[in-house]
């Protein structure tokens, strides 16, 4: 499974980018939910990648307030990536309906370092609202500017066509309708979503 994230000249440009389903769910119970779930990613020169994931979700949770605090307990998307080739580590962001997100770095889902730690620059991730159809989702958009993950790998990076991996993800640990959705199907719940060998391909190319 592949998802095209195309590359842009600027931010203006980007229309008509391919959008990822969050319909994969897993590890179901009674009671749980399958809300409607969407993701894109795309990438502009000399600025970084984006991703953009949003969500019609009922039951909406949101208790969480500060950076890093357990917001996947919150109603959440996440998008996890391994942004530079060559480089087995994958950063994770999760995000909670106020734009609240938890940030990480590692190979695997145990010792993992929070990103604040390692550099003093930010993505920027902002909350967002869609209308489609007569319905309203919650959103965040996400991006990791070209510094920040130059920073953070200790490498140089610039946007480039690529081949890179990960998933884009919706959860909701203590919500009143709980659930775990996935783009790229994932395989053990003692895994979890930090599953970097069920990680889809990322092309990122020049824009048609």
């Amino acid at each position: 499974m592949e998802y095209i994230a195309p590359i842009y000249k600027s931010a203006a440009e980007a229309r008509n980018f391919p959008v990822a389903e969050i319909n994969s769910f897993h590890w179901e119970k009674e009671g749980y939910s399958r809300p409607e779930s969407y993701a894109a990613l795309f990438a502009v020169e000399g600025e970084g990648i984006h991703a953009v994931l949003w969500s019609f979700e009922d039951n909406i949770r949101c208790e969480c307030s500060e950076r890093d605090d357990p917001v996947y307990t919150d109603s959440c998307l996440e998008l996890f990536l391994m942004p530079v080739e060559g480089d087995a580590r994958y950063i994770n962001f999760e995000v909670n309906p106020k734009g609240v997100y938890l940030s990480q770095i590692g190979e695997k889902r145990e010792g993992r370092q929070f990103i604040k730690e390692l550099t003093d620059l930010e993505p920027v991730i902002m909350p967002v609202d869609v209308k489609a159809n007569g319905k309203k989702a919650w959103g965040c958009d996400i991006l990791l500017p070209e510094k920040f993950i130059a920073d953070l790998y200790g490498t140089e990076y610039k946007i480039h066509p690529c081949e890179i991996k990960g998933n884009f993800y919706k959860c909701a640990d203590l919500s009143a309708s709980p659930h775990y959705g996935a783009h790229f199907p994932v395989t053990t719940a003692a895994l979890g979503f930090h599953n970097p060998d069920c990680f889809g391909k990322i092309i990122i190319r020049k824009a048609d």
